[in-house]
């Protein structure tokens, strides 16, 4: 019931997104929408209504089992079975009684048989009956059923972790979206720029005023822009493709961004003096489960040694006969059983006792597992930390960069307009600002990648 309610409410959402064909998309609508409709998060799901039914598996283990039988036999060779001859001789029974008749005593004279070959059973047999069976106890048994939460919980916290791991894969190319349209936005003004350059240098060389080697260059800087714009709408193809990969999205279908990426985003929730909380992470939450299902593990084998009790109740009804319209003629024969059986090993070779050491060394396991866990988490939020506030020193600066290069760029355009300089500076201050703005959005880039990043270390990835 579950997995069909998922699949309607997938279907119900890839039918509104559909349906928003043209709108933009924030980040956590691309989520919300990779929630639903990614293929890992669905396997993530599945495996969650798979354990569920393993544990029900379980619990109707511990539940009576009654099973109904019939058979059907014909017995085209009855068997035989040996016997003492001398079994069935009731001539000493009869000794009182004297019997000398010729006939009777050649009859003694013969030599005797050892063995007599007598059949029983008749050629055709039928039964049917119901038997019900209940573990009374079962050590083994009573601990999987103790498991059952903790391997729901280790399901959950898989889906969860695949969650966390795609939100990580979608934000990043939805950023990496966002820097390709800005870098394609850049391009597009810096044509600009020049085209209206180039057009003003060419009246300029009309009317006497200008060289022709100044128009020349700024057609070659405009032709090398030209060239990059191509190449730049080639990465945000490919940087789309790669966010509806993330998403599950059909590469076929269009959309559009609608967060914007400056410098206050990056700064804004940054809690860079947070105390880093182990329990935050869910690999920290997988271990210690992984290392309560051993402890299971250790229990089930430990208490191995205790037996095993279960009772059984039959009922049949049989019949045998020598026609096969008998078989419905005839009456059959009942018969009824109530069986308590108990069974204990005694000497398995010393296996428990080698399971039941694996499943201590798994735990003991588990322990070095966190504590190098903790380690790697210290290392990693501390990386992270580093990384992000480098990339917000380098994104400050590349933003002051910016700031001088376009006043440095509108000074010789000022000069050049006024006739006291060349195109060559404009030409240096036009690469300059184009240069600026490249590292700004790379560092702009860069510095949300961190965020992201130093947010996952710390568990906090929203």
């Amino acid at each position: 019931m579950k997995i069909k309610s998922i699949l309607a409410f997938v279907l119900l959402a890839t039918t509104q997104l559909q349906a928003q064909t043209g709108e933009s998309l924030t980040l956590r609508a691309c989520i919300e929408y990779a929630m639903k409709n990614q293929p890992k998060i669905k396997g993530a799901l599945l495996d969650e209504q798979l354990q569920l039914e393993k544990n029900k598996e379980i619990i109707g283990i511990a539940r009576p089992q009654v099973t109904a039988n019939g058979q059907f036999q014909y017995l085209f060779v009855i068997p035989k079975q040996r016997a003492d001859a001398g079994a069935f001789d009731f001539a000493s029974s009869l000794s009182f009684f004297k019997i000398d008749t010729p006939a009777y005593m050649a009859y003694q004279s013969q030599p005797k048989e050892k063995y007599s070959e007598l059949k029983f059973g008749l050629p055709l047999n039928a039964s049917a009956g119901i038997q019900a069976s209940q573990i009374l106890f079962d050590a083994g048994v009573l601990v999987a059923i103790k498991a059952r939460k903790s391997l729901e919980e280790l399901s959950v916290l898989n889906t969860k972790r695949t969650e966390e791991e795609v939100k990580v894969a979608v934000s990043k190319a939805y950023y990496n979206c966002v820097i390709a349209e800005k870098r394609m936005a850049l391009i597009n003004e810096n044509i600009r720029l020049l085209a209206s350059l180039a057009d003003m240098t060419q009246k300029l060389y009309n009317e006497g005023f200008a060289e022709k080697i100044d128009a020349d260059r700024l057609t070659v800087q405009k032709n090398n822009l030209q060239t990059e714009k191509d190449k730049i709408q080639n990465l945000i193809e490919l940087s789309y493709a790669v966010l509806k990969f993330q998403m599950g999205m059909p590469l076929q279908q269009n959309i559009q961004l609608g967060d914007e990426l400056n410098i206050d985003e990056v700064k804004k929730d940054l809690e860079l003096d947070k105390v880093l909380d182990y329990n935050n992470r869910i690999e920290m939450n997988l271990l210690k489960t992984a290392k309560r299902l051993n402890g299971y593990d250790f229990e089930r084998y430990r208490k191995g040694y205790l037996p095993t009790v279960a009772a059984v109740l039959s009922g049949s009804y049989a019949t045998q006969t020598m026609a096969f319209k008998e078989l419905f003629t005839l009456p059959y024969f009942p018969t009824g059983a109530f069986v308590l059986s108990a069974s204990m090993p005694l000497y398995d070779g010393g296996t428990r006792k080698a399971k039941m050491n694996q499943a201590r060394l798994n735990m003991m396991k588990n322990d070095n597992d966190m504590l190098a866990f903790k380690q790697a988490v210290d290392l990693e939020s501390d990386n992270a930390k580093t990384q992000l506030r480098n990339s917000i020193i380098s994104l400050e600066n590349q933003n002051n960069n910016i700031a001088l290069a376009q006043k440095v760029y509108d000074i010789a355009q000022k000069k050049y307009k006024e006739g006291v300089g060349t195109n060559i500076e404009i030409l240096q201050a036009e690469t300059a600002l184009k240069d600026a703005q490249t590292n700004y959005f790379n560092s702009l880039y860069e510095a949300i990648i961190s965020k992201i990043d130093f947010q996952k270390s710390l568990g906090l990835l929203k």
